[in-house]
């Protein structure tokens, strides 16, 4: 009877040391301060992450997440990210010996992540940046002052390295990926030679029309089949890369360029995609035949919708694109 006494005495102390344990500010673990994880991520529909030198903002309209309120995001980015919030987990609190330190350096060199759920703020961490620590990620709840080493199941990189600041790396780099019934026209100008453009028109009634934009006139009789099969080529269409390593001076340099050509497609719900292609010049003074290069054979810079980002396109997965009007004739 002694010994059972003793034994719920020392079962009680037990647990009022380990909620004493748990809840005290001063110990290595306080529950208020380990919930890193978004068990519903389908709610969140924003998210900031900042550093000392800029802001991203990722922000969910109408199921689309945007990038910085001017690209949309890849969904594979998203996606990872969204699994990153939802199983981050604490693998062990700082020691007690770093914990000040490693604190300090998260407040002051930190990434800050905000997570909003209509624009109500649910969670306000500090994230380590990955030059801080090559082999762990440090995390800290914004009102404390308790640094937590975290990671995630079956990740085997650097939980630091999904919190990207870089707007280049979420945004997507898709130009045309249309269902071939959802377009509205097609048209293809060439400035060097008028006389190849074409505009292509579908009804959505089971009829199509092609249009001599030289002459401004339409074409009676066209082959029908090239016609509707040329409208299933602006599926996933993506360019390569940005210009970035281009000075500003060489930018307005392309852009002052003469066009190669301007594709404009139209979808049913009257928006717009319009890509001006210029001809990038040759890397090599001659070709793989040893003639004179014109322009470089594989690559061409582009900008999309008027914007001030020359993007790097690929000749092989446009060329199919660069049909001339002798095409459908």
């Amino acid at each position: 009877m002694k010994n059972i006494k003793l034994l719920t005495i020392l079962i009680i102390l037990i647990i009022i040391a380990g909620v004493y344990y748990f809840s005290n500010s001063k110990g290595s673990l306080n529950l208020r301060n380990t919930s890193f994880a978004i068990e519903e991520t389908d709610q969140i529909t924003e998210v900031k992450i900042s550093s000392d030198k800029e802001t991203l903002l990722l922000k969910k309209e109408f199921g689309q997440w945007k990038v910085n309120d001017k690209y949309n995001a890849t969904k594979w980015s998203i996606n990872n990210f969204m699994m990153a919030l939802n199983r981050v987990y604490i693998l062990k609190p700082v020691s007690k010996v770093e914990k000040e330190q490693v604190a300090s350096i998260l407040k002051s060199d930190g990434i800050l992540v905000e997570i909003y759920k209509n624009r109500r703020a649910i969670k306000k961490y500090y994230v380590s940046k990955p030059g801080m620590n090559k082999n762990k990620t440090y995390m800290m709840m914004c009102k404390s002052s308790e640094p937590f080493v975290v990671g995630i199941p079956s990740f085997q990189g650097l939980v630091s390295d999904l919190y990207v600041v870089e707007e280049n790396f979420w945004r997507d780099k898709t130009i045309f990926n249309y269902q071939p019934q959802n377009i509205k026209t097609i048209l293809l100008e060439y400035s060097e030679n008028p006389s190849k453009s074409f505009q292509l028109v579908n009804f959505n009634d089971g009829t199509f029309a092609l249009k001599d934009v030289a002459k401004e006139s339409y074409v009676e009789n066209f082959n029908v089949e090239n016609l509707v099969r040329y409208f299933t080529y602006y599926q996933r269409i993506v360019f390569e890369e940005l210009g970035s390593d281009l000075s500003q001076k060489e930018v307005d340099t392309i852009m002052k360029s003469k066009l190669f050509v301007t594709i404009t497609v139209e979808d049913i719900n009257g928006a717009k995609n319009k890509l001006d292609i210029y001809r990038k010049p040759p890397e090599d003074k001659l070709d793989e035949f040893g003639e004179k290069a014109e322009f470089d054979y594989n690559r061409a810079y582009a900008i999309l919708n008027n914007n001030r980002d020359l993007i790097l396109i690929q000749y092989y997965i446009f060329d199919p694109l660069f049909k001339e009007i002798d095409y459908f004739r």
